[in-house]
């Protein structure tokens, strides 16, 4: 009797679970509350990516980059080269660390697109302390290649400087890249004058004396008449430097730069330099070694300067700090 009457609790039991669930399936699940969109939440904000940095700065390393930097743009470059050879260099002057140093300060600002004017004013004791001012131009970009052109003048205003003190200058600036890390730029010059500097030759070469340059006007003779002196203003100047740019991670490039020698001009040599950069928003730090010490296109366009060595290498670095101001 009580197993029949536990049977009967049990399918009572199972009955009414049966008849809640089937009533639980029946009834539709009560719609969600809708929630207020908003025309700001439905649309995602939608913000213009300005590349700010390209792979180089202002320059590559002396010569001057295609890239214009955006309108409203004020930049500040500082380069700094030490003054002995890297092979002079010892424990005792701390690798050349301690023998003197030679900077130049440069500012640009962009009041328009694409457009670039700025000085930049070198302090090399032998460069007689140029001020260089120019304006750059940006054209627009198609596919890989890129194009600028850019016009300046040199200032000599060293009281030791011979007139003429001032040399006009163009360039054209004319680049290709390789997907976005690799980039190689052409930089045609011409250049008014070039600063030579003074240079003494013998007026009777030999194997050991070089004759003094012929197109050079203002060479004269010194003394009883053995030694030449030239000042070193020359005739124009035509020369067509490279450089690259190979980008090694998002922040590390490295930048190389190749200055072909002018023989006529009685250049040391083919000037070269090397730099290894880091990036960060707006800033960039490079460190250089080269031959090429030189930074205003008065020095640099012939090669190496007749008074430094080919064989010369020079370390220093580049600091580079841009400013959005519009």
């Amino acid at each position: 009797m009580q197993k029949k009457a536990a049977a009967l609790t049990a399918a009572g039991w199972i009955a009414f679970a049966t008849l809640r669930t089937a009533k639980a399936q029946d009834t539709p699940p009560p719609e969600p509350t809708p929630v207020p969109v908003t025309t700001e939440a439905a649309e995602p904000e939608q913000k213009e990516k300005v590349a700010f940095r390209p792979i180089e700065s202002n320059r590559i390393i002396v010569l001057p980059s295609v890239d214009v930097a955006p309108q409203g743009t004020l930049e500040l470059m500082v380069t700094h080269r030490f003054t002995t050879p890297l092979q002079d260099g010892n424990i005792k002057n701390f690798f050349t660390l301690d023998e003197g140093n030679e900077w130049g300060f440069g500012l640009w600002y962009s009041p328009l697109k694409n457009l670039s004017v700025g000085m930049f004013r070198s302090s090399l004791n032998i460069s007689m302390d140029i001020y260089e001012v120019g304006a750059q131009y940006e054209f627009p970009k198609c596919a890989g290649f890129a194009a600028s052109l850019r016009v300046g003048e040199d200032w000599r205003t060293d009281d030791a400087a011979v007139p003429p003190k001032s040399s006009f200058f163009t360039q054209a600036i004319l680049s290709y890249s390789f997907g976005q890390y690799v980039r190689v730029t052409a930089v045609p010059t011409y250049l008014q004058r070039t600063n030579g500097g003074t240079q003494t030759y013998s007026s009777t070469p030999s194997d050991f004396f070089r004759p003094p340059p012929t197109h050079d006007p203002t060479c004269q003779p010194i003394g009883d008449g053995s030694v030449v002196q030239c000042n070193g203003f020359y005739r124009p100047v035509w020369n067509v430097p490279v450089g690259a740019s190979i980008a090694l991670t998002h922040s590390i490039t490295i930048h190389g730069e190749v200055i072909p020698r002018l023989s006529r001009f009685d250049a040391a040599g083919t000037g070269w330099a090397v730099t290894v950069e880091k990036s960060l928003l707006r800033h960039r730090f490079a460190f250089f070694a080269g031959n090429q010490r030189f930074t205003t296109v008065d020095q640099y366009t012939v090669g190496i300067h007749p008074n430094q060595k080919a064989s010369n290498v020079y370390i220093g670095f580049n600091l580079y700090r841009a400013w959005k101001l519009m």
